[in-house]
């Protein structure tokens, strides 16, 4: 069989393809919290008689088609954003379209009896939580139990689901407007960093010699931090953006407890773990400096996503088999991240970036403007490049098990809690 067949069948179901995305659209639910989402997705395989399993870290569904070697994953996120319109959720970042191109490619490969027995396996993950937000309701999650971390993917890893896995193909949508697509671009690594400075209040009119202002302790260290980027290149895309979430209850008392907190985002892992290193050391000085005690917690992010030389040399191909050259953008470097890069740690991975979108990512006006290129075209560059991965299979690397135990103690390691107090 040849990879058009797979897109013949897409073609034949373009009006139900349609009629999917525009109910997955409008089906937007925050992370861990996708019930209807998930119900929807497997009403749909239950009709189609594909077996799945669902309850994966909460709300994740799996479904595998085939068997044998090599194992393909296809991960599509299912959250949404909250908004101040409609219903206080919006699918603002795309991720209804990855649903709807997970369940159009598991359809047209049991349209056309792939994979073969024994001819390898694709396992397509519906991940919950892609998005960094919501970390109430998330960590009581984790409190009760649930889940270990606040990331469907990381939560996945942990419990061995990509564990046997070769490779992870994805895509998502991109803002461009003159290209259909992209590849090979990346997304930043992060962090987040919580400081609580804690002093000492007093009467700032009569006595403020006698208080230790923590806002001052806070202020002092975001001054420090602006200093650091000059101690990376700027290739490595080092970005701070610290905050004053707490700043003092009231003017007429020396504030004795200000929180700060900022993310960290880099391009690679060196630089994100070292820079995290020289921004604690900023915090905790400062805090000394002025005779204040500091609390910094940790709140392990996501890892830079790096992708495989060798998987998009077949994405490419695929891709003009539907547009010309100069339709492709190439290498673009973001500032944005993803957990996708925490699996591109552990395994040979891809990303794939497809245009459609009118309005801003993480914005109310966004919304689904070329249906084509974002359901049916891009459908078929995935469709084509599961079909080459089955004739030319990746490996897992031999590294996997190793780089997964350390992956998951540094998951646990920045999960803390530090306390410093003035010596």
């Amino acid at each position: 069989m040849k990879k058009e067949s797979l897109f013949a069948a897409i073609d034949q179901r373009q009006a139900e393809i349609l009629s999917w995305g525009n109910a997955f659209f409008d089906c937007a639910e925050l992370g861990f919290q996708e019930v209807k989402t998930a119900a929807a997705i497997t009403a749909l395989l239950d009709q189609w008689n594909i077996p799945y399993e669902s309850g994966i870290a909460m709300t994740g569904i799996r479904v595998t088609l085939g068997s044998g070697s090599p194992h393909i994953a296809f991960v599509s996120d299912m959250d949404a954003l909250p908004c101040k319109s409609k219903n206080g959720t919006v699918h603002s970042c795309g991720h209804s379209i990855q649903t709807t191109l997970a369940l159009t490619l598991i359809r047209a490969l049991a349209d056309c009896g792939l994979p073969k027995k024994n001819s390898g396996r694709i396992s397509f993950f519906f991940t919950p939580a892609e998005e960094f937000i919501d970390f109430t309701f998330r960590d009581q999650c984790i409190a009760e139990g649930k889940i270990r971390y606040r990331s469907g993917k990381q939560n996945m890893i942990a419990e061995g689901y990509f564990d046997d896995v070769d490779c992870v193909l994805s895509a998502h949508a991109n803002g461009e407007t003159e290209y259909l697509f992209d590849i090979n671009s990346t997304l930043a690594g992060f962090l987040a960093k919580k400081a609580v400075f804690l002093g000492t209040a007093s009467h700032s009119g009569a006595a403020p010699h006698l208080g230790r202002n923590a806002l001052h302790g806070a202020v002092l260290a975001q001054n420090a931090l602006s200093f650091l980027k000059d101690r990376f290149p700027a290739s490595a895309g080092l970005q701070l953006h610290p905050v004053i979430t707490e700043g003092g209850g009231t003017v007429n008392i020396i504030p004795d407890r200000t929180v700060m907190e900022t993310y960290i985002r880099a391009n690679d892992n060196a630089t994100l773990f070292a820079a995290e290193e020289q921004v604690d050391q900023c915090i905790h000085h400062c805090a000394a400096a002025l005779g204040l005690g500091c609390e910094t917690e940790t709140t392990p992010g996501y890892l830079p996503l790096r992708q495989s030389a060798e998987m998009n040399e077949m994405v490419l191909e695929n891709m003009l088999l539907f547009c010309e050259e100069d339709q492709i953008l190439r290498n673009v470097v973001s500032g944005a991240s993803g957990d996708i890069g925490d699996l591109g740690f552990l395994l040979p991975a891809v990303q794939m970036g497809f245009s459609g979108i009118k309005g801003q990512f993480h914005n109310d006006n966004f919304t689904i403007a070329d249906k084509e290129n974002c359901y049916i075209r891009t459908a078929k560059v995935l469709a084509g490049t599961l079909f080459d991965l089955l004739q030319k299979p990746m490996h897992q690397p031999a590294e996997f098990a190793a780089k997964k135990e350390k992956y998951l103690k540094q998951l646990e390691k920045r999960q803390n809690l530090e306390i410093f107090t003035e010596s």
